[in-house]
């Protein structure tokens, strides 16, 4: 007797691990998708084929969706969303915090219980207790959903907005970003005198391990919103980032990725905050609206 039906509508390869693992945990799983071809092996393990969207939606309780792009969950979505209405649908596919609020009004002016997701892992995670998956939107269709997103790894309800699992995911892929970033303009920099990306990445890891406590203080200072605590200024701060351009040019490296940051305080300073708290540069990054 399966645990419940379900259905996944897309079989990349984050997709084909989602039914994978909901399939080794119980469930009754039907896969759609747009190659038929790919449906193929999970047939062979278990899993049904349906040969439409239409039909595999109105095989599952709770529609997992995991498509290329928010355009590709509409055009499929859309048409089908008489046979949604009454049912869950779990949009795992990335999207935009404003496109996951776009797809929550249109669920709900169709009656259809609508939760977005957003997949901090890779598909080699699916199921391991690394993999950490945000959703947000219709808190009952979180508890009905709940049992089987959990299988898939940490499951966190992120609120009843449905943008904030993008938007939390995307902020925390953007700090990401800007640090493997560090990586490199540090790599480049010493391999001009002979040292390899490995040695230099190494060092850079045991460095940021040692700095990331210092990311709370950052956020005291931002949430105290004076920026008047005695710490590093924005005048100081910019000195020292001088000082490294200054050296990744001596060494023939292009400063960039560093020249962006410094820009910010010197607009502060510019602007008569020398003397601020260096994270005031946050002021720096809302756009006007």
């Amino acid at each position: 007797m399966p645990k419940g039906h379900l259905t996944v509508l897309g079989l990349g390869a984050m997709g084909s691990a989602i039914a994978e693992r909901l399939r080794g945990s119980g469930y009754a799983v039907t896969v759609w998708n747009r190659t038929a071809a790919k449906t193929g092996p999970h047939v062979a393990a278990g899993s049904k084929a349906a040969a439409t969207v239409a039909e595999a939606v109105g095989a599952g309780d709770v529609v997992l969706v995991v498509l290329l792009d928010h355009e590709s969950v509409r055009e499929h979505l859309d048409p089908v969303a008489a046979e949604l209405k009454g049912k869950v649908v779990v949009n795992l596919t990335t999207t935009t915090p404003n496109q996951a609020r776009a797809t929550a009004a249109w669920a709900a002016e169709h009656g259809i219980a609508y939760l977005d997701g957003a997949i901090m892992a890779v598909p080699d995670m699916i199921g391991s207790p690394g993999a950490r998956l945000l959703y947000s939107g219709d808190e009952n269709a979180y508890a009905i959903a709940r049992p089987a997103l959990e299988t898939l790894g940490a499951a966190e309800f992120a609120g009843a907005n449905a943008g904030v699992a993008s938007l939390k995911d995307m902020a925390l892929l953007a700090a990401m970003d800007l640090m493997l970033q560090g990586y490199l303009q540090a790599i480049a920099m010493m391999r001009t005198v002979g040292a390899s990306a490995a040695d230099t990445a190494e060092e850079t890891e045991a460095w940021l391990a040692a700095m990331l406590p210092y990311g709370k203080e950052i956020a005291a200072v931002v949430d105290g919103g004076t920026y008047d605590t005695g710490g590093q200024s924005v005048d100081f701060d910019r000195r020292g980032l001088a000082s490294l351009i200054t050296a990744s040019r001596e060494q023939g490296v292009s400063a960039r990725l560093l020249e962006t940051h410094q820009r910010l305080l010197e607009e502060l300073a510019a602007a008569g905050h020398g003397a601020s708290d260096w994270p005031r540069i946050i002021d720096r990054l809302t756009i006007p609206r």
